[in-house]
């Protein structure tokens, strides 16, 4: 295990490792211009408008709402009402083709009405622009939870079909209605805007979707703006290292008691969104507790020339994100297995002015 020294309240957790490595010096390097440039995306593409747009919840029953993600040749980040639901970037996406899978949002949705889905695509890894392929498909459905087998498709979101963000003229519809009604339509293609992407360093796509949960929760909605106060004090960046300094304390000495404590309200949301009973919540706390007393993973060192501060939830959420590799900075690492890294991400929002950070 790794020594730990405090070397001041900004520069921060330094162990063995005294200084970050030539490596990662020179991966931040190259880095420079991807963040340049989706610092600008991000700033040319904010609205003044915050998602959702509630309206009162009209079921009772515990539905899942999910987004199934197919890409071909791209990197991307994927958003919901301007948090993130999944990111497929950088080392872990190479080699990979494309990325698949079913991923539940109830727990970024928070009440039923129109919600805004956002897509922040890159090129393939080892490429700075955009050449002729890359493709995404993004399908919304939703059922009945822990019953895939009724899954219904959201038709404000073309559904079976759902969304080709590509640069192709057409995309495939799926076929719809009923022989026996006289409705049946075959699958066929049907005409499509192309997204104009060669040539681009990155593009970000928006649209809105509606979708209905049996829950309005607070969350984060009414919490202060950080990122309109941090335009103003200039000081998030020092307040929030020192959090991330207390996660790296509580992970190092292995404060199970304290590290639920500090996640405590984003668990509570997971558990009413996804429906957690009892034993579900018990599973996950000690899913926890396991990853922290494995004497087999090490907590990688923080420095304070690897933080990139990223806002979510339309500058109400804050986290770091590492300049090198564009993942969380909180990460254990397999001593004996130096390639299996787990990172653990961590949103901090302010609910009160003057208020302490908290996880959520």
């Amino acid at each position: 295990m790794k020594t730990l020294f405090l070397i001041s309240t900004i520069t921060l957790l330094i162990s063995c490792q005294k200084t970050i490595s030539q490596e990662t010096t020179e991966q931040i390097k190259k880095n420079e211009t991807f963040w340049k440039n989706r610092n600008i995306m991000i700033t040319k593409n904010e609205i003044d408008r915050e998602y959702p747009i509630k309206k009162d919840a009209v079921i009772s029953d515990k539905r899942s709402n999910a987004i199934y993600i197919h890409s071909s040749g791209v990197q991307f980040e994927v958003l919901i009402d301007d948090v993130l639901l999944y990111n497929f970037k950088g080392e872990a996406s190479m080699h990979q083709g494309g990325a698949m899978g079913l991923h539940e949002i109830n727990p970024l949705m928070l009440s039923s009405g129109i919600h805004e889905v956002k897509v922040r695509i890159y090129p393939e890894y080892g490429k700075k622009v955009f050449g002729e392929g890359g493709s995404m498909l993004l399908t919304f459905q939703y059922y009945p939870y822990n019953n895939l087998k009724e899954v219904t498709y959201n038709l404000s979101a073309n559904g079976s079909s759902g969304i080709s963000l590509d640069q192709e003229s057409e995309y495939w519809k799926d076929e719809e209605g009923d022989y026996r009604l006289g409705t049946y339509i075959k699958g066929h293609y049907e005409p499509k805007e192309p997204l104009k992407l060669k040539g681009l360093p990155m593009y970000e796509w928006r649209s809105t979707f509606e979708a209905e949960v049996p829950f309005d929760l607070i969350g984060w909605r009414n919490s202060i703006n950080l990122k309109k106060e941090n335009q103003e004090t200039k000081s998030l960046q020092k307040e929030l290292l020192l959090e991330y300094k207390n996660i790296y304390e509580i992970i190092k000495n292995k404060e199970i008691d304290k590290f639920l404590g500090i996640i405590k309200e984003r668990e509570a949301i997971v558990s009413q969104t996804l429906y957690y009973g009892t034993k579900e919540n018990k599973l996950r706390d000690e899913e926890f507790v396991k990853l922290l007393q494995n004497n087999d993973y090490e907590i990688e060192p923080i420095f304070e020339e690897s933080l990139h501060m990223d806002f979510q939830g339309y500058g109400k959420l804050v986290t770091f994100l590492h300049k090198a590799d564009k993942e969380g900075v909180i990460r254990l690492k397999n001593k004996k297995n130096p390639d299996e890294v787990i990172y653990l991400d961590f949103l901090f929002q302010r609910k009160l002015k003057n208020g302490k950070l908290s996880i959520i």
